[in-house]
């Protein structure tokens, strides 16, 4: 997937079970037909939730809908 802009390296650790996520995610679109980096996917998954969220803190922790959470708990 190429890029049309100047980009700059971010690097940051994730829990493993994330990484299994994007693999799946990577996978999927791959099986799309599209030649895809674990990279570009979580490029396109950043943007997508930029672009939704506009980093509001409601939107960013607002339940999956049908997933059930935890409550949180209070110090």
């Amino acid at each position: 997937m190429a890029q049309s802009e100047a980009s700059k390296q971010f690097s940051f650790r994730l829990p493993e079970a994330l990484v299994e996520q994007i693999e799946e995610c990577t996978a999927g679109i791959r099986a799309q037909g599209l030649d895809v980096s674990r990279a570009d996917v979580v490029r396109l998954l950043l943007n997508h939730s930029l672009q939704t969220t506009r980093c509001k803190l409601d939107l960013l922790l607002r339940p999956v809908a049908g997933k059930k959470t935890q409550p949180r708990k209070r110090n």
